[in-house]
């Protein structure tokens, strides 16, 4: 498995009636049950000495909640832009791996606005390629594959020697 990731954003809104319920959706994640269930990673808890499950990426803030869900999508590495209408469009990816992003996107899943056809493209250094889809207020991730000209030339319109 590689390391560093590129994802590209194709149309991934928020439309202003449903930012609220999903800034409460990502606060749900953060719930203990959730963290245990969901989280892909580990800590160590200094006040237990144990080891606790936890999300690689989207650490809360102090207060304990974000303020906004542009601070939360912030907080997973997701830059985001509000639109004029006050929904959320998430542009870009501002890391190389910060965890398992999936976590975050079923979360959001079900208050995208299906109309535009949201789908996020990932491109990992491996050379491996997947994609986000989203439908029916679900995610899915599917994977890709590289289809060269000379291996299909039927799909292309002429091979360039």
């Amino acid at each position: 498995m590689g390391y560093l990731i590129h994802y590209s954003f194709h149309n991934v809104r928020i439309p202003a009636s449903q930012v609220t319920a999903a800034l409460a959706a990502i606060h749900h994640l953060y719930q203990p049950e959730m963290v245990e269930r969901m989280g892909t990673a580990t800590i160590y808890d200094h006040t237990t000495k144990t080891m606790k499950k936890c999300y690689r990426g989207g650490h809360l803030p102090p207060s304990g909640s974000f303020a906004t869900l542009m601070d939360a999508l912030q907080a997973w590495s997701l830059g985001s832009v509000q639109q004029s209408d006050g929904g959320i469009e998430i542009v870009e990816y501002r890391c190389d791996k910060a965890g398992n992003e999936s976590v975050l996107f079923d979360a959001i899943a079900p208050f995208l606005d299906y109309s535009c056809n949201p789908r996020i493209d990932a491109f990992q250094d491996n050379n491996e390629h997947w994609r986000h889809v989203f439908m029916d207020g679900q995610h899915r991730q599917v994977p890709g594959k590289v289809i060269f000209a000379d291996q299909y030339p039927e799909l292309f319109d002429s091979l360039e020697t």
